[in-house]
């Protein structure tokens, strides 16, 4: 039976083996109850209790390692803007996603071009990205990477497409002012255009089912003491969509042959000139993946994609997402 979320503010000393059955932790750097309290009205649809915990901003990486260790998933709270980059940015090899409007101006240190200047970036997704306000620098460094990108027009007509780039990160970035003004009130930008509420909920709740996901933070949240009222339920109903994913995400493994029967081969033609495609399609999830070879090692890798992918390849055209890592795989 659904009920209002259970809530409990904890010391970040009381994180623990005792509470790894939770499917997120709160970590609040925002210094206020109000997030709690908003939250803590709407209904979960899940067996599960919802931990805050509001460690010291000198205590914030610790948490964050703390928490992933114990193989709990952490959703952190930042005001309007990120904390200090070195204090989250993983010093390992790492996969990120981010969903913003593009470039912020006057700022160097974001995490835009931290990411792309970042060697230990290996996989990086920018969703929902408006071009008039992308440095073309930053646009021109993001695909010399071979990293991948949609644009905000591109997601409109399809918001399923988020999906697959989601499903593979393991660190992902939700900048709220990447939600137009008239939905986000506090949008320091003061765009008119943008993701919608219901978009940037859809894609929250993606971000919670990813296959590999560590850490998500969303940040853009003002500072100051009286936010739009707007403001907060959107942040809430955002939690809300991570939090009941993350409680009903499936690990699933296209690869894994015992696991065989769980999924769908479907095998596209491409004509004679052509070769095959072949997807795989999940019969629990509706997930779909790509295969897609290493030419000189015959090795197969299972690329996550969307219905529409195994659609366009059905019509007889080569999906862009396929051709994409195809060619990023064997670098042609």
């Amino acid at each position: 039976m659904s009920s209002n979320y259970s809530i409990e503010i904890i010391p970040a000393a009381a994180i623990s083996e005792a509470i790894a059955g939770t499917p997120a932790l709160i970590i609040d750097t925002t210094g206020s109850d109000r997030m709690a309290s908003v939250i803590g009205k709407l209904y979960s649809h899940g067996q599960y209790k919802t931990y805050f915990t509001r460690p010291g901003i000198n205590q914030l990486a610790k948490t964050i390692e703390l928490a992933n260790s114990l193989n709990i998933k952490t959703v952190v709270l930042c005001g309007e803007h990120l904390p200090k980059l070195k204090e989250i940015c993983p010093e390992r090899e790492y996969s990120a996603a981010l969903i913003s409007a593009g470039s912020p101006v006057n700022s160097k240190e974001t995490i835009l071009r931290h990411i792309l200047k970042d060697p230990l970036a290996v996989e990086f997704a920018h969703i929902g990205y408006q071009s008039y306000r992308y440095s073309p620098k930053d646009l021109d460094l993001l695909r010399k990477r071979n990293f991948e990108e949609i644009r905000l027009g591109v997601l409109r007509d399809n918001n399923t497409l988020s999906e697959p780039m989601l499903r593979t990160k393991d660190q992902i970035f939700i900048d709220l002012n990447a939600v137009r003004s008239s939905d986000f009130p506090d949008n320091t930008t003061l765009s008119p255009n943008g993701l919608y509420a219901e978009e940037i909920c859809q894609i929250a709740r993606y971000a919670g089912m990813g296959q590999k996901v560590k850490n998500i933070y969303i940040y853009g949240y003002p500072s100051t003491l009286e936010p739009n009222p707007i403001t907060s339920e959107l942040i809430a109903e955002v939690f809300w969509h991570i939090a009941e994913a993350l409680s009903s995400s499936i690990d699933e493994d296209p690869g894994n042959s015992a696991k065989e029967d769980m999924f769908l081969r479907k095998i596209v033609s491409m004509g004679e000139e052509g070769q095959d495609i072949v997807f795989v399609t999940s019969c629990s999830s509706g997930r779909w993946w790509m295969e897609v070879s290493e030419v000189k090692t015959t090795n197969i890798q299972y690329i996550p994609c969307s219905y529409q992918d195994y659609l366009t390849a059905c019509s007889g055209e080569i999906p862009m997402r396929w051709l994409f890592f195809y060619q990023k795989i064997n670098q042609i």
